[in-house]
C-alpha cells in the first residue's frame, strides 16, 4: 500500500489488521518493489501512476473497477449532461465552436487538468501545451455544472459502502465538514444506489469510486469515476473502503472490468 496520505494510510492500515490482514508499506521508488505479485494474493493500493510504472516494467498486478467507457456510457439524466469518450485527435472536431469541458479519461496530468475549452481551436492549444501522447483518451461533456456541494462514494457492486462530502458551499474538505448544514452525503449515496439499482446486472461494476454533485436546486448528478486504489478517502468508512479495495483486486472479476492503464503516463 501506498498512500500520500499519512492519515488515510494509518486508517486502511487499521482496517486491514482488524480482519487479520498484514500490510506492506510500497517504497517511494516503484524500481525497489520486488516480490509482490497479484497471482500470491497481494492486494495493491497506491497512485495509479506508481502502479502504472509497475505494470510497464512486467509487475504481476491485476485490478478492476468501472472505466471511463462505463462512465460515459451513463444516461444523461445520471450526468446531467452528454458525456464523450474521445481520442485526442478527434476530441478538436468533436468540441467544434462551441464550449465544453474536457479532461483526461483515466490519468492525472498536471498540464493537463480538467478545463473549461471556448472552442476547438482553444483546446487544440490546450493539448499542443500539454504534449499529451497522441494515443491518450479524452472525455469531453458539453457543459459546466453549476454546483452547492460534492460527494465522493465507494460502492461494492450496487452497495454504496463508503461516502463523505468534499466540497460545501465553497468549503473544501476538512474532518468537520461532514456535520456542515448544507452537507447531504448520505442522500448522495442513496442516489448513487439508485443509479446502480437501475442498470442490467451485467453493466454494474464489481468496485468503483463515484463522485456525485448537487445542483443549488436538488438534482444529483454523477460527475466522474475513478479508481478504488488510488482515491482519497476524506472522511470515508475505512472499514468500507478497505472491502472495496480488496474487491477491486479480487482475481475473479470478470475481464471487461480489468483496469487497463496508460504506461506513457505513469508517474508518481
Amino acid at each position: 500500500m501506498r498512500v500520500r496520505s499519512p492519515e488515510a494510510s494509518a486508517a486502511l492500515t487499521h482496517a486491514a489488521e482488524r480482519i487479520g490482514l498484514p500490510v506492506a508499506q510500497l517504497p517511494g521508488d516503484p524500481a525497489e518493489v520486488t516480490g509482490l505479485r497479484s497471482a500470491d494474493g497481494v492486494a495493491w493500493r497506491a497512485a495509479g501512476g506508481y502502479l502504472t510504472t509497475l505494470i510497464a516494467a512486467g509487475a504481476d498486478i491485476r485490478l478492476h473497477g468501472a472505466s471511463p467507457q462505463w462512465f460515459a456510457n451513463l444516461p444523461r439524466d445520471v450526468t446531467g449532461r452528454d458525456v464523450r469518450l474521445v481520442s485526442v485527435g478527434e476530441a478538436p472536431d468533436l468540441v467544434g465552436s462551441r464550449p465544453a469541458v474536457a479532461k483526461l479519461a483515466d490519468e492525472k496530468h498536471p498540464a493537463f487538468s480538467a478545463a473549461w475549452v471556448r472552442n476547438a481551436d482553444d483546446l487544440r492549444n490546450r493539448l499542443r501545451m500539454a504534449r499529451l501522447p497522441a494515443d491518450s483518451t479524452l472525455i469531453i461533456m458539453d457543459h459546466w455544472l453549476d454546483l452547492a456541494s460534492e460527494y465522493r462514494v465507494f460502492t461494492l457492486g450496487r452497495q454504496p459502502v463508503a461516502w463523505s462530502p468534499y466540497l460545501v458551499e465553497g468549503e473544501e474538505w476538512s474532518p468537520s465538514l461532514r456535520t456542515h448544514r448544507a452537507s447531504w452525503h448520505d442522500e448522495a449515496a442513496a442516489f448513487v444506489a439508485m443509479m446502480l439499482a437501475e442498470l442490467p446486472d451485467d453493466d454494474v461494476p464489481p468496485t468503483a469510486v463515484i463522485d456525485v454533485g448537487r445542483t443549488d436546486d436538488g438534482r444529483f448528478a454523477v460527475l466522474e469515476v475513478n479508481n478504488v486504489w488510488s482515491s482519497g478517502l476524506y472522511s470515508c468508512d475505512p472499514d468500507g473502503v478497505l472491502r472495496a479495495v480488496l474487491a477491486a483486486n479480487d482475481p475473479d472479476c470478470a475481464a471487461r472490468w480489468r483496469w487497463q492503464p496508460v504506461p506513457v503516463l505513469g508517474s508518481f
